[in-house]
Parts: C-alpha cells; structure tokens; sequence
C-alpha cells in the first residue's frame, strides 16, 4: 500500500473535494491529475525558457518549419491568409 499523504490545510482539503467533485472522481485522483497536470506544464514551460542556449539552430529553425507544415495540413482547402478585401489602395482599412 502506498504511503499516506497528510493533509492538514482546510484550503487544500477544501479545494480537493471540489476538485474532485467537479471531475467525478475520488480526492486521491483528483490529486494525481492535478500533479500529472502540473508536471506536464511545467515541464513544458522548462522545455520553452529563452534562458536555454541554442544548441542547433538548424534543427531549430526545420522543427517549427514542420509544425506549420502540420498545422497547415490541418486547414481546410482553400484556406488563404489574402486580407485584401479588408484594406483599401493605400493600405487602410475599409
């Protein structure tokens, strides 16, 4: 059996049940997804900090070539970025 975890806040445990209640789930799993979530998007926020040095800018500069490949893959055909019909002759807005 795991460890217990103790929880001696009435914030937490307040905010656990209505977690948990919003998510239909038991309080222990409504804390495993709430750290899984947690984990991932600090992970993630780690992977995007500028203070990382560029290693490969190649690589860099292919992979967000291919992720606009992949999005754009994703539009329907004959989606355009033309906004002409928004802007007069001289470059205003109609």
């Amino acid at each position: 059996m795991a460890e217990p975890l103790i929880i001696d806040s009435d914030e937490t445990l307040r905010l656990v049940r209505r977690l948990a209640e919003r998510l239909g789930t038991t309080p222990d799993d409504a804390v495993a997804q709430a750290l899984r979530a947690y984990d991932e998007t600090s992970a993630a926020r780690a992977l995007m900090t500028p203070r990382q040095p560029l290693r490969d800018r190649e690589a860099f500069i292919a992979d967000i070539l291919a992720r606009g490949a992949a999005v754009r893959a994703k539009l329907p055909p004959g989606t355009n970025s033309d906004h002409s019909d928004l802007y007069d002759e001289d470059g205003l807005p109609r």
